[in-house]
C-alpha cells in the first residue's frame, strides 16, 4: 500500500544506491538497501525506496531500471550537486571488499515527510552523513512501523556509537557472526554455540529478534518469535561471488515475516535464496522467475 499524496507507505527501505564496479570493469547497480528493495519487488511487494542519485547518466540509469522493474520511484531524489554512488569491489578468494566513495547523492537525502505503516528497513552506511541521518531520524519518529536493521559494517563507516543507538529496541537485527563479535568488543564467538552470545546482546539492548548469518556455517533466527537454524548453509552451484548474499538473505527473511511464514521455513528458504544469488554477479536479477 502506497499513498504518495500523504507520504505513507507499507514498507520503506532507506539508504544507499550505487554502482558496484568489479575488477572486470562490469558495473552493477547495488547498495544493500537498493538490493533489498529490488528483491522485495521481485517477491511481489511495492516497497518505497528512499534515497538519492545524481543528475548524471548513472542516476538516470538507476531511475530507468527501477521503473522497468516496477519499483516505486516517488521517493528517489535527484541531487544536482552530488554524483550517484560508486563502490570499487575487489574479490579475493571469492570474498568481496569494498571502497565506498564519499559525498555521493545518497549522503544528502532530504526529508520529504514519508512515513511507514508496517516496516522500515535500513543499514548503517547511509547514516554516515548528517543530512541523511537527520532525514532517517524524522522518518522513524513519524512512522508507526517495525524496524529491520541490517548493520552491514563497512570500515571506516562502522561507528559503534551509531550502531548501539539504532540496535536498541529494534524489532529485527540482522548481523553476521563477525559483526556479533564486534558488538561484543571483539570476543570470539563460535557460530555453532552462538545462541548465548546473541541472547546476551538481546538482553543488553532490548532487541526483539536477531537474524544471524555465518557464511558457509549457516544461519539462525533467535528471539521473541522463537529459534530456528539452517546449518550448514547450502552450497552455491554455480559459485560466482558472495556480493549481495546477505542482502538477499535479508530480503527473503522480510518476505517470510510479512507473509507470516514459520521461522524454520524462513531461515531454510532464505539460506537457499542467498546461495542462489552467489551464482550471479552482483545481487540483482532482472528475471522475475529468479524470485519465484
Amino acid at each position: 500500500m502506497i499513498n504518495s499524496d500523504s507520504g505513507l507507505a507499507q514498507i520503506i527501505v532507506f539508504g544507499e544506491v550505487l554502482f558496484d564496479c568489479f575488477p572486470n570493469r562490469k558495473r552493477v547497480i547495488g547498495g544493500a538497501p537498493f538490493n533489498l528493495a529490488w528483491a522485495l519487488r521481485g517477491f511481489g511487494y511495492s516497497p518505497v525506496f528512499l534515497s538519492a542519485v545524481g543528475e548524471d547518466p548513472e542516476g538516470r540509469r538507476v531511475r530507468r531500471k527501477m521503473a522497468e522493474w516496477g519499483m516505486v520511484t516517488d521517493a528517489l531524489q535527484t541531487d544536482a550537486d552530488h554524483a550517484t554512488g560508486v563502490v570499487e569491489v575487489r574479490i579475493n578468494d571469492g570474498e568481496p571488499s569494498y571502497d565506498i566513495c564519499k559525498n555521493r547523492a545518497w549522503d544528502f537525502v532530504d526529508d520529504e515527510a514519508w512515513g511507514a505503516s508496517e516496516m522500515i528497513c535500513h543499514g548503517l552506511i547511509a547514516l554516515r552523513s548528517e543530512r541523511s541521518r537527520a532525514t532517517f531520524e524524522k522518518l522513524v519518529e513519524r512512522s508507526k512501523a517495525k524496524r529491520f536493521f541490517d548493520i552491514n559494517l563497512r570500515p571506516p563507516y562502522d561507528s559503534m556509537e551509531l550502531v548501539k543507538k539504532w540496535i536498541f529496541n529494534v524489532d529485527w537485527l540482522k548481523l553476521t557472526i563477525d559483526e556479533l563479535e564486534s558488538l561484543l568488543g571483539g570476543r570470539s564467538v563460535d557460530f555453532e554455540d552462538s545462541v548465548p552470545a546473541v541472547e546476551a546482546l538481546r538482553s543488553k539492548y532490548a532487541i526483539h529478534n536477531v537474524l544471524l548469518t555465518g557464511g558457509s556455517r549457516g544461519a539462525r533466527i533467535i528471539g521473541e518469535v522463537g529459534q530456528a537454524a539452517c546449518i550448514p548453509a547450502p552450497t552455491p552451484d554455480p559459485f560466482i561471488d558472495t556480493v549481495g548474499a546477505g542482502d538477499s538473505f535479508s530480503a527473503y527473511t522480510l518476505h517470510g515475516i510479512l507473509s507470516g511464514m514459520p521461522i524454520n521455513e524462513i531461515v531454510k528458504n532464505a539460506s537457499h535464496f542467498a546461495a542462489k544469488v552467489c551464482g550471479i554477479q552482483g545481487a540483482t536479477s532482472s528475471d522475475l522467475s529468479f524470485y519465484r
